[in-house]
């Protein structure tokens, strides 16, 4: 007894080990493959159909709907989605489980052994990395089927437990108990694939023993489908439980979508069914060729047992995701309505908000070009703070108003904060080794980035203390010497702006036309030199007042280069990720 206990347990911990490990390999490769795409694509997310297929897509690209569901949490904790575009994106992740479903359904497992040899030799000796990353999917799916034979063996002892103990499924509360069941597994796993894989396992194994069960009718197995289902709702939960406001409205929207579409359809278990078992022989009477291979019968028989059962799974779950998103994708902006005026918060001030990394999120590390636009994101919120610095500065000087020096050397020391953040996200993202030569590149430039952002900070702090200046020494200033250093500052205003919407936006248009003002710039406060050289030599300057005048001339062109700086990322970068 105690050797058989030991056998289902290291068979299931080794089977459910191989088959998510499997799974994981082929996310991997298809991320790599994928690259910058996934976040270029989600930027496009304000089409509901459009978001729905990106969610289907999220799905075929982790392999894994718990990460798909995270990672659809976090781009709304870091609000780069609205909560109307993440509801259809949870909607097309539950569509695209589907796919991984019916994928495990396949007659595949004499076919395992080869694709794992194959995956690791294009693994371990592809010199190009596509080559490599081909491996790493070819590897994860051999590994899937190799998982699921081993968690098929191991299911004996609970094969004939349900045998003996058959009228359970009889029971009149049994829907609820496997409801029950299957959101207990898949919230323990937080996999609804994985949950249904060790379900296909139980139904082969108790097949094999040659009995009649009730297990082997859909019916039975339906509550567990639906159950499994909502158990993703957990992980939705999860993941918010750090979050914002939206994070929760998200895992609130998971909650009622799936709750109320799994449960109104638990009390419709007769009907489902049938529509199930004629959906799947629909299937089965349409394909030509390939029955064997898709249904694991043999061609020129009509499927029954476990094979059938197998695929009705798939099916069910197919119908049962395509019916959630019938009724929900057109009522993805009035939830969202809803769920934004039913939960509420403590409105806080955007200055005691500003320290927070409003953006930035360690559940996109597993998405390298996910976080790398999250870290962008946050660097330009950043350079908008630096820029009100710069304006504060401007109205300290020319305005005289030594508040905004206050101002100043408050958010000098949130840029300092937010910088250090930054840049210790952007480091343990390299040094987790999963970002591509292109990708490490881009990372290298947003870190000069953000120094320069911070320069800028510096800059405006300067410009802060030639202010205190005129304004203890009382320091004159001739009005043509005030037009000409606003005329700089306001150009010198501009071109930091532009250069973060050319970060922002990446386009490297934007991004040659700051060069191109850079140089303006400079030809400027040349000769706005050789102008105060006149005005000395003219008895028209007071050198207390030109010392000031020339150290925020220079100092404002070096705001200027360095807002070049931030822009040749955007060249070198939009060069690199092509």
């Amino acid at each position: 007894m105690a050797s058989t206990m030991q056998n289902f347990i290291f068979g299931l911990a080794g089977g459910l080990g191989l088959f998510l490990f499997g799974f994981y390999l082929m996310g991997q490769g298809f991320q790599n493959i994928a690259g910058d795409k996934v976040r270029r694509f989600l930027e496009r997310t304000s089409n509901p159909l459009v978001a729905l297929g990106l969610g289907f897509l999220m799905t075929l690209t982790l392999q894994e709907t718990g990460a798909a569901t995270v990672l659809v949490i976090g781009l709304l904790g870091s609000r780069l989605i609205r909560l109307e575009q993440g509801i259809c994106l949870l909607l097309g992740i539950n569509l695209g489980a589907t796919l991984l479903i019916h994928l495990t359904t396949f007659s595949l497992g004499n076919y395992a052994l080869l694709a794992v040899g194959i995956g690791f030799l294009l693994y371990s000796f592809g010199k190009k990395r596509n080559t490599q990353y081909l491996g790493s999917i070819t590897l994860g799916f051999g590994l899937v089927f190799i998982g699921l034979k081993t968690l098929t063996t191991a299911m004996q002892p609970l094969a004939e437990t349900i045998l003996r103990q058959g009228t359970l499924t009889r029971n009149p509360v049994y829907p609820l108990v496997g409801y029950f069941l299957g959101f207990l597994a898949t919230a323990l796993v937080q996999n609804n694939v994985a949950t249904l894989g060790v379900l296909q396992a139980i139904i082969r194994q108790v097949a094999l023993s040659g009995q009649e069960s009730p297990f082997l009718h859909l019916p039975t197995v339906l509550p567990l489908l639906l159950g499994a289902g909502l158990g993703l709702s957990v992980t939705a939960t999860i993941a918010a439980v750090k979050g914002n406001l939206q994070t929760k409205r998200a895992a609130w929207a998971h909650w009622l979508i799936t709750g109320t579409t799994s449960l109104s359809l638990l009390f419709l278990l007769g009907p489902l069914a049938r529509v199930v078992n004629w959906a799947t022989l629909q299937l089965w009477r349409l394909i030509e060729s390939g029955k064997e291979f898709i249904l694991s019968v043999p061609a020129g028989s009509v499927p029954t047992g476990a094979p059938l059962l197998i695929k009705e799974i798939a099916i069910a779950h197919t119908l049962t995701n395509l019916l959630m998103v019938l009724i929900w994708l057109p009522l993805a902006t009035p939830l969202s309505r809803f769920l934004t005026a039913r939960i509420t918060g403590v409105w806080r001030p955007q200055e005691e908000e500003s320290v927070d990394r409003e953006y930035l999120n360690e559940r996109f590390y597993s998405t390298p070009g996910l976080a790398l636009r999250v870290a962008t994101k946050e660097i330009i919120r950043t350079g908008q703070i630096a820029i009100d610095m710069l304006y504060f500065a401007k109205v300290a000087f020319f305005k005289g108003q030594s508040s905004a020096i206050r101002d100043i050397e408050k958010k000098e020391d949130i840029v300092d904060e937010l910088r250090n953040k930054i840049t210790q996200y952007l480091t343990t993202l390299l040094s987790r080794g999963t970002l591509t030569v292109a990708e490490s590149r881009y990372l290298a430039g947003l870190i000069h980035v953000i120094n320069d952002v911070e320069r800028i900070a510096d800059h405006a702090e300067h410009v802060g203390e030639f202010a205190q200046a005129k304004l203890e020494e009382k320091l004159p200033f001739s009005q043509l010497a005030m037009d000409e250093l606003g005329l700089l500052y306001d150009k010198v205003l501009a071109i930091c702006k532009k250069a973060l919407v050319a970060l922002e936006e990446d386009d490297p248009v934007l991004a040659k036309q700051v060069m191109e003002r850079e140089t303006v710039i400079d030809k400027i406060q040349k000769e706005m030199r050789q102008n105060h050289i006149n005005r000395l030599n003219q008895g028209r300057c007071w050198p207390g007042s030109g010392i000031i005048y020339l150290e925020l001339i220079a100092t404002l062109e070096r705001v200027a280069d360095h807002a070049a700086n931030i822009t040749e990322v955007v060249l070198v970068g939009k060069e690199e990720l092509i």
